[in-house]
């Protein structure tokens, strides 16, 4: 078996334990952590309908209000991201790479609609489409030490997970173009400063100010909740149109990469 699923000893909490990501309950709160080479993972299938399926659970739960989504240091800087480029620029497989595209689509897609409250806990070097996957969640906390790297600069591709759709929106368009064509990385200060996260903390405490910023949100009542993040995200059907573009242009991207 790729996991193994038991039961907390207190309580309703409880936990499931997969290759690519864990997933653990408290109550009205949950969080999900990404493990391995995401990009690989999503391009591999690896545990991805388990994922899919998980996040619905937690949309169709009554209890739970509260969802965090972390990821583990081994993957947030740009080593991974060259690798796959790399990799798929090399092997041209074009069903791994739709399947890495589709994916990331469908889950900034649940991300950005998930009726629950979403909230992204984020330290050390990031590469930008785990940015984009933030900007998708209803609130971005990252530790002192957060540096978000431009790898699409680097290997001369675009930002995938909705970088110019979300901050378009949140910069404005002169904004968002000298932030996107600026090869310069952007420090947890400089992210904060421009709206891109909410909260900077020190990094051992990152974690503890997570639990405590979900705690705050579940203690507000639930329709409430609910129906002020549905009217927020309510352009749900631009976003999907826009990735399917995004998609088109990146595989594009891909094929031409090497030639």
């Amino acid at each position: 078996k790729n996991h193994r699923e038991g039961h907390a000893m207190t309580g309703k909490e409880y936990a499931r334990i997969y290759d690519s990501f864990t997933f653990e309950s408290f109550g009205n709160i949950a969080i999900f952590r990404f493990m391995g080479k995401a990009l690989f993972n999503a391009a591999g299938l690896c545990d991805m309908d388990q994922l899919s399926k998980t996040f619905k659970e937690c949309g169709d739960s009554k209890n739970l209000k509260v969802i965090i989504v972390a990821r583990t240091s081994e993957q947030k800087d740009m080593r991974e991201y060259e690798e796959f480029i790399d990799f798929a620029s090399k092997e041209k497989d074009r069903l791994k790479i739709h399947r890495m595209l589709n994916f990331y689509s469908q889950f900034i897609v649940e991300l950005y609609s998930q009726d629950k409250f979403v909230i992204s806990m984020d330290s050390g070097n990031i590469v930008a489409q785990f940015l984009n996957m933030s900007l998708a969640c209803d609130y971005r906390i990252v530790a002192d030490d957060t540096v978000i790297q431009k790898g699409y600069f680097k290997t001369g591709m675009v930002p995938k997970g909705g970088a110019t759709f979300f901050l378009s929106s949140i910069l404005g368009k002169s904004k968002a173009y000298e932030l996107l064509l600026s090869e310069n990385d952007i420090t947890a200060a400089e992210a904060l400063s421009l709206g891109l996260v909410d909260e900077i903390v020190p990094s051992s405490e990152l974690e503890t100010a997570a639990f405590k910023k979900a705690e705050h949100f579940a203690r507000i009542p639930g329709k409430t909740l609910v129906g002020i993040k549905k009217l927020m995200n309510y352009k749900v059907k631009e976003l999907k149109d826009y990735l399917k573009y995004e998609n088109d242009i990146i595989a594009e991207t891909f094929w031409k990469q090497g030639d």
